[in-house]
């Protein structure tokens, strides 16, 4: 028995002629389309394609969205750094009523630098350094 390869096959089919019954046509057996009246049944490919297609649906709308999330995302991460600076300075330093994003952390040798009014004004009106234990006749506000 002769082991016929696909390739083997293809080009048999080369070789093969047939007449088409719709328009009269003499055409090659491997160069022919076949036409369904149906639909044909459904194969695990047919629901690979449709899957990859959602998906890449899906890919485009995350992509047309993903700079507008990606802000929100930011702005909220803010607004959640913020209060938590405000409490964690609230705590540590008590009567200190700096805006959150002009307190910067540093330290060593303060624990932190204020540069007063940088948030609100985009100008610095004063530097305040802070530390929690200060040596400084206990001081925990330096100017």
């Amino acid at each position: 028995m002769t082991v016929v390869t696909p390739v083997q096959l293809f080009q048999y089919g080369r070789t093969i002629l047939c007449l088409c019954p719709c328009c009269g046509d003499i055409v090659r057996l491997s160069d022919l389309v076949l036409q369904y009246k149906d639909e044909p049944p459904r194969t695990w490919l047919d629901e690979y394609k449709h899957r990859v297609d959602l998906f890449e649906e899906s890919l485009e709308l995350f992509q047309s969205k993903e700079a507008e999330i990606r802000e929100s995302s930011r702005e909220k991460g803010r607004r959640l750094a913020a209060r938590q600076i405000r409490k964690v300075v609230k705590e540590t330093f008590p009567g200190c009523s700096y805006h959150p994003k002009d307190i910067k952390a540093l330290l060593h040798p303060v624990d932190c630098i204020v540069f007063s009014g940088m948030a609100m004004k985009d100008r610095i009106d004063k530097i305040v350094m802070l530390s929690n234990q200060s040596e400084l006749m206990g001081y925990r506000k330096l100017r």
